[in-house]
């Protein structure tokens, strides 16, 4: 170990980390910033989807308007949940190609939760 001159400049190297290094952790702070922007955002797919749940098992579901919202629900409940799935892929970087897929079975399977409750329920 050689002692180094208070008046010398410091190594390049010893100075800065590398700019391969920055570049990695700036990208694993992103991918996490991503994923948790897809949490809340298949959160609120949920949540409008509890929504639509709720106007079918309540006591007014048969009119219009209650149908109206409903529609509406499940409408941005498939929206909400397609952003998130979407975000998923892309942050996994692997099956890109099977969240429109899966984002239009969620939309299907809601649908057909909620006509199920409509139709049983008097």
């Amino acid at each position: 170990m050689a002692i180094r001159d208070p008046n010398e400049a410091p190594d390049l190297e010893e100075a800065a980390p590398p700019a391969r290094s920055l570049r990695q952790v700036r990208a694993a702070q992103l991918r996490a910033r991503a994923t948790r922007w897809g949490i809340g955002k298949s959160a609120f797919g949920t949540l409008f989807l509890i929504g639509a749940l709720a106007y079918a098992l309540g006591p007014d579901r048969h009119l219009p308007s209650s149908r109206l919202w409903m529609a509406l629900l499940v409408v941005l409940s498939t929206f909400n949940v397609g952003l998130g799935l979407r975000t998923f892929a892309r942050v996994r970087r692997k099956a890109r190609r099977f969240w429109p897929i899966a984002t239009i079975c969620w939309g299907l399977l809601a649908t057909g939760l909620l006509r199920i409750l409509l139709a049983r329920l008097p």
